[in-house]
């Protein structure tokens, strides 16, 4: 028979409460329900627990907000959390808050049971983060709330024209057709209701007569192009004023639209100074790259590629492995700020190249990039240390944000 322990089990669902409870009270744990985060505080201000089952999704305070002020309150309390809107985001952001594990709901007896024991028993560790990261840890979670909620707010007619994005779906009844609508001029016509709802100059020509007829009355009013006085057809404006302006230098270079160039050995030599300029500027950047060195671990080519491309535009110095052999041999030859690292490489087992990292050098933040994402490798890879987890396809925004936060925590 288990020791008696001290479990705090969160839900605002009364009923998942009481189903949690029955069953882990089985293995003769002593539990205590609440059904909100404040609920839960003042509870755990008067009684030690040694572990926290919580929701995510609540009224008011959510469950990742819990577990930060339990993590910062009470450090020794372990912690556990349940959705049913299960995502990787908000599993790496529980983990990295100090949960030993994420249980998507539906989950069976047994599946609850087997979690409790690791934690309990401390088969799983706790993220080694700290404090200062948890705290710049940005909560959001942005998913479906309760309907009863939103009614007692706004009513129950909005509440019940809420869709699955939480936006009102209204129904827009399509306008009756007017016996004077022309579907050849796309509007009412006076003079289509005149003929009798027929058009047969528009019906031969498949065009609209009367807003072809506005279309030459307003052209006849236009002045021709006078290629001697004005410049540009879009602005036309005189020479004389152009070089009151700018001077006769600018004036002589201007084409006959109005734009500006320069001979072509004027434009090389401009063209010459910008590169220098660049150079300058580039060498000041691969003279500061060991504060953005980023290593990119990925045996697909084209992706290794492209993240090279989108990360050295930021002004990163950016080195890159394709295999196993590639990777360790770089992880081991320096030290990365940052390594973007692919969950599936040909001849690595399991998660053999972030402990390797992690092991080899522990100051480099790790960034996982998949295109088998799931809760598990989330969870998993999020204890063992890394920082973010990219489900593929991702775009270059998400990339790069990635790895500018990566590095801010790096600082």
């Amino acid at each position: 028979m288990e020791p008696s322990v001290n479990i705090m089990v969160v839900d605002d669902e009364r009923h998942i409460c009481e189903n949690v409870a029955k069953i882990l009270s089985k293995n003769n744990y002593r539990v205590e329900l609440a059904m909100s985060a404040e609920q839960a505080l003042e509870k755990m201000a008067k009684q030690s627990f040694e572990l926290l089952i919580s929701d995510i999704v609540m009224p008011g305070t959510n469950g990742l907000e819990l577990l930060k002020t339990v993590k910062r309150q009470w450090p020794q309390t372990k912690a556990i959390m349940m959705t049913a809107y299960a995502a990787t985001n908000t599993a790496v952001k529980a983990v990295r808050l100090g949960a030993l594990d994420y249980v998507p709901k539906p989950f069976t007896p047994k599946e609850l049971r087997s979690t409790v024991d690791s934690v309990l028993h401390g088969r799983l560790t706790e993220a080694a983060i700290p404090q200062n990261e948890r705290d710049a840890i940005n909560i959001d979670v942005d998913i479906p709330f309760d309907v009863r909620e939103v009614a007692s707010a706004a009513g129950d007619r909005y509440a019940k024209m809420l869709g699955p994005s939480d936006m009102p779906v209204v129904e827009v009844k399509p306008i009756e057709a007017s016996p004077d609508y022309c579907q050849v001029g796309d509007m009412i016509c006076d003079i289509f209701a005149k003929l009798g709802a027929t058009c047969k100059a528009g019906t031969k020509t498949a065009e609209c007569p009367q807003k072809k007829a506005r279309q030459k009355a307003a052209s006849e009013g236009v002045k021709p192009f006078d290629h001697e006085k004005l410049i540009g057809i879009d602005q036309p404006f005189d020479y004389d004023e152009v070089v009151s302006v700018t001077g006769p230098e600018y004036v002589h270079h201007l084409d006959r639209d109005g734009f500006a160039f320069l001979p072509y050995e004027q434009l090389k030599l401009r063209i010459a100074a910008s590169t220098s300029e660049r150079q300058a500027e580039m060498t000041h950047v691969v003279a500061d790259s060991t504060d953005r060195s980023i290593l990119v671990i990925d045996d697909e080519v084209a992706v290794n590629n492209n993240i090279r491309k989108i990360l050295t535009r930021k002004g990163f110095l950016v080195d890159q492995a394709l295999t196993k052999a590639e990777a360790l041999a770089r992880i081991a030859a320096r030290s990365y700020r940052l390594v973007l690292l692919d969950l599936r490489i040909p001849g690595v087992e399991g998660l053999e190249l972030l402990r390797a990292v992690r092991t080899q050098r522990p100051e480099t933040r790790v960034i996982i990039i998949t295109g088998y994402a799931s809760i598990e490798t989330a969870v998993e890879t999020t204890r063992l240390g890394a920082v973010d987890y990219l489900a593929k396809p991702f775009t270059p925004d998400e990339v790069r944000s990635a790895a500018e936060n990566a590095l801010r925590l790096a600082a």
